[in-house]
């Protein structure tokens, strides 16, 4: 444990819960915490807060693209090709490639396109969350990508001159396994154009220092597109839960993920949630990162005590 807390707004809730009358409780605000989510890269609990960092979807959401389709290369980037030994699991589905992004020497901006997700894929509904993987190998790699502002991009539009976009810099990168992703829906990314009809063109954009820059197969790498909705995210406490403990002042609450579910993530964070139509964060704990694949079960199991 890294570190854990009751928030304000958990303290908002035990506040109202314990000191209004039955007859006078709401039943859509400030409920007791009844489920939970889970996230990556997590930071150190503030009372503050009322969401985690980088919250992960529980159950599988939408894949997008699975891997398995070449992606175009365009600009600086030539056609992706097939990797079957490094790869993400996720999603609910048995999946054992993923593409190289291959380069070329004519251009700092090298760009891979899928143009058509309706026929390889599934379209993009703008009102989802959205994430994908992408993979560096090392620092000898991650040092060919430009250091100062835009350094990647997630294109998602109707075409490829029409679509929302959301950029990173080389700060949010590192070597190995990135999951690239928003705290917002796509549809509240930056547009370009006007985006109309079907959104089933994806685009990946990175830029290098130099046009010369180029790296061999198998040093950076896509996988699995991805969207979910706020459901995804959440999941009940298991049953039975939570437990009292009246002499020593304490409430038990526990938190379990099956073989099926987060399938992929290094997980270091877990929150405490309500039902409340805009849903309140009761509890954040920060943990040690545990790496979640279909062999493994988590449980979560958070203690509150009341001194």
């Amino acid at each position: 444990m890294v570190g854990s807390l009751i928030t304000t707004k958990g303290k908002n809730i035990m506040l109202y819960r314990a000191w209004t009358e039955n007859g006078d409780l709401s039943a859509t605000e400030y409920l007791a915490p009844t489920q939970f989510k889970i996230s990556v890269n997590e930071t150190d609990p503030l009372i503050s807060e009322t969401d985690l960092t980088y919250s992960v979807p529980i159950s599988d959401g939408v894949l997008n693209d699975d891997g398995d389709n070449t992606l175009t290369g365009s600009n600086g980037g030539t056609n992706s090709t097939d990797n079957t030994t490094t790869y993400k699991e996720g999603a609910g589905v048995t999946d054992n490639t993923s593409q190289n992004l291959i380069t070329n020497a004519t251009s700092a901006t090298k760009t891979w396109t899928i143009a058509d997700l309706s026929s390889l894929g599934t379209i993009i509904d703008s009102v989802k969350f959205c994430g994908l993987w992408f993979y560096i190998k090392d620092a000898t790699t991650l040092a060919y990508f430009k250091t100062t502002g835009t350094v990647l991009q997630i294109k998602l539009g109707s075409d490829a001159s029409n679509y929302y976009s959301i950029a990173f810099t080389a700060a949010l990168l590192s070597t190995g396994w990135n999951w690239l992703t928003s705290t917002v829906i796509i549809s509240a990314w930056t547009e370009t154009g006007t985006v109309s009809g079907n959104i089933d063109t994806f685009i990946l954009e990175v830029t290098t220092n130099n046009a010369t820059d180029s790296w061999a197969s198998a040093d950076v790498i896509y996988d699995m597109l991805r969207t979910w909705a706020i459901t995804d995210l959440l999941k009940d406490y298991s049953t039975g839960y939570p437990t009292f403990d009246y002499i020593n002042n304490k409430v038990t609450t526990r938190g379990y993920l099956t073989t099926l579910e987060a399938n992929g993530f290094l997980i270091d964070g877990y929150g405490d949630f309500n039902e409340d139509t805009t849903k309140l964060m009761a509890g954040k704990d920060a943990i040690d990162s545990e790496s979640k694949s279909l062999t493994d079960e988590f449980a979560f199991i958070a203690v509150n005590k009341i001194k």
